[in-house]
């Protein structure tokens, strides 16, 4: 049984009831450990405003004291620390004053002249009890919620997925819709596609587990959006893919439609960078009415987000601004992809690499090439790249590796680029150079806000390609890399002296409170604070 510590605080504007209570405090401390003075004041006004600071689990406070009594004060106090526990001292049998103990739902009221310890500690169990009740019912509250909402989006995600495959009939559509109160899909609406940026990175750089909160949390921020503009629905789709569909209550021209898709796309994506600080993109097929449209609605829309493939990311579509695809120029780009292989010589240099991928990137750029057509051609070089310098290269067996399925044309140019400088000067560890970069640049900026671009661009190799080396090399993402550095530093700056959570995320560049707190359990399976405690009863040692 995990036992639980408990913070105390005194208000009592006489100091020798503070003296004796500091002194139960200490005599206590050495037989029962849980519970830990961590401030006092003289007064009611005072009091408010160290105990909002410090929010401690118990307050134990005099009544009658100047500028503020007691229960005023906690009558100030209850709206924002509900939970915190107060008990009431008093040299005076008042009915007035018990009356308006009762009505602030004060736990304990004990007479302290004279001030008995076995009151003290009978009032501090029975506070320390309903605590513990309270943090088991919170417990068991918020494991019921995020049970019943991630049972729901499960539920969604197999539904949609079998309802774009035509798996589901309409009639089982429309009961379905019924019982999640989906009103919507009666009326006009539109299927978009959101669409993850760099996902082998997101891949590499977060753990499995880690990977399921963000998608349940980007599935989240998308539904939200979308409710504020109108109604809708949002799902998990599939690997870097989900699904939302939207309705507006009046009917809109198509000028404002598009108007709307793109301000509600801009929206999606700024949400998701601003919160999440993941790059989506958007795509939004046309309009329709009824079940029996969604696997066409759907079509539509994932036709539309084929175009991602010639941007870079945050991008929103329509099917108003679809590129015109040169299907016909496959064989004249087949025959440049020839003419640079047979032109890749074993002593090559970065200059003249990137200068022919630049080349092939300039066709491609006038003429577009479907990504059905064009990944394959890519995937096929790649392969003939390793097949060409073979012979003796310790590099071989990557040629299976290439992570083309999420990438856009230039990530998978840029990837090919970085592989092939690499793949044809085997022997001179140049990745390890480069890594031993990075590590650098990101002990250097341990305090800033890093980003994988960031550090790619600092050692001058495509991001996903440095992402996917980062992972290979040092057998951790870079994400996970910094996160750790950035706990290992808090750690340090906790054993030299006590930061606020605030000052702490400040110090090692995390904006998120929340999100430093899980990682920093996560990594040294304490909070914040009860790293802090442990440390300062060893110190007192």
């Amino acid at each position: 049984m995990i036992v639980r510590d408990y913070t105390c605080f005194i208000v009592d504007d006489e100091d020798l009831i503070i003296q004796r209570l500091e002194l139960f405090f200490h005599e206590l401390s050495l037989r029962d450990r849980r519970f830990h003075l961590v401030g006092k004041a003289n007064n009611g006004l005072e009091g408010i405003e160290e105990i909002v600071k410090l929010k401690p689990d118990i307050v134990i406070s005099d009544i009658v004291m100047p500028r503020m009594d007691g229960i005023s004060m906690i009558e100030q106090l209850k709206p924002t620390l509900p939970r915190t526990q107060f008990i009431l001292l008093t040299a005076y049998s008042s009915f007035e004053y018990a009356q308006r103990a009762i009505q602030a739902n004060v736990l304990e009221y004990i007479v302290k002249v004279p001030l008995r310890e076995a009151d003290l500690n009978r009032a501090l169990d029975k506070a320390a009890g309903i605590l513990n009740e309270v943090k088991k019912k919170e417990a068991e509250f918020q494991s019921l919620n995020v049970s019943v909402l991630e049972n729901k989006y499960r539920v969604r995600k197999q539904f949609f997925n079998e309802l774009i495959r035509g798996e589901i009939p309409s009639h089982r559509a429309s009961d379905f819709a019924n019982r999640m109160q989906f009103h919507f899909f009666q009326a006009n609406y539109r299927c978009f596609i959101v669409e993850m940026n760099m996902y082998e990175s997101f891949r590499n750089d977060y753990s499995a587990s880690d990977q399921n909160i963000l998608r349940y949390a980007i599935t989240n921020i998308i539904e939200e959006t979308v409710m504020n503009g109108g109604s809708g629905v949002a799902a998990d789709l599939s690997d870097n893919r989900f699904i939302g569909f939207l309705s507006w209550e009046n009917n809109r021209s198509d000028l404002e439609t598009e108007y709307d898709c793109q301000a509600l796309g801009g929206q999606i994506v700024s949400h998701l960078h601003q919160y999440l600080n993941q790059r989506v993109s958007v795509a939004f097929g046309g309009p329709h009415r009824g079940w029996e449209s969604i696997k066409q609605a759907y079509t539509e829309a994932h036709n539309v987000s084929d175009d991602f493939y010639y941007h870079t990311e945050k991008v929103v579509k329509t099917p108003m601004h679809r590129f015109h695809y040169h299907n016909d120029k496959k064989e004249e780009f087949q025959q440049k992809l020839a003419d640079f292989l047979a032109g890749v010589k074993r002593k090559v240099s970065k200059e003249e690499l990137e200068k022919a991928f630049a080349d092939l990137n300039h066709f491609v750029t006038n003429y577009k090439i479907h990504k059905s057509i064009m990944a394959p051609m890519l995937q096929d070089l790649y392969r003939d790249i390793t097949a060409k310098f073979k012979t003796g290269n310790s590099l071989a067996t990557d040629a299976s590796e290439f992570p083309m399925k999420f990438m856009t044309f230039r990530e998978q140019l840029a990837f090919i680029g970085d592989f092939t400088f690499e793949y044809v000067h085997t022997g001179q560890l140049l990745h390890r150079v480069e890594i031993m970069s990075a590590m650098r640049f990101i002990e250097k900026n341990l305090k800033q806000r890093l980003t994988l671009e960031a550090i790619a661009e600092e050692v001058n190799l495509a991001p996903s390609y440095f992402s996917s080396l980062f992972k290979k090399t040092m057998n951790e993402g870079v994400i996970s890399y910094i996160n750790r550095k950035k706990i290992q530093l808090a750690l340090e700056l906790l054993n030299v002296q006590d930061y606020s959570l605030l000052e702490l995320c400040e110090e090692v560049g995390i904006v998120n409170e929340g999100y430093f707190c899980k990682l920093f359990k996560e990594y040294t399976g304490d909070t914040p604070k009860q790293y802090r405690i442990k440390m300062t009863r060893y110190e007192s040692k």
